[in-house]
């Protein structure tokens, strides 16, 4: 997976908060989703300019990665359900 700059890392964690979003508390998944919110949550807490108005470094890869493989667990759990 190529790195993506801070403009294009927004449209990936709106993408997934949508999908985690759409998963019932009641869902087996739900953990899942918590936890995707989770990251979403600190990445975009890591997307804020810092106090000396510099861009703070957000790993990218990592957080795509992450969101990604979370995100297939969840659709596997989902397909192998009756």
């Amino acid at each position: 997976m190529v790195d993506m700059d801070l403009s294009n890392l927004r449209p990936w964690l709106d993408e997934h908060e949508k999908y985690a979003r759409s998963i019932a508390r009641a869902d087996p998944r739900a953990g899942i989703a918590h936890e995707i919110l989770g990251i979403i949550s600190i990445a975009r807490d890591s997307l804020r300019p810092s106090a000396d108005s510099t861009a703070n470094y957000v790993p990218n890869k990592d957080i795509i990665e992450r969101l990604v493989t979370l995100r297939e667990k969840a659709d596997h759990m989902s397909r192998s359900q009756p």
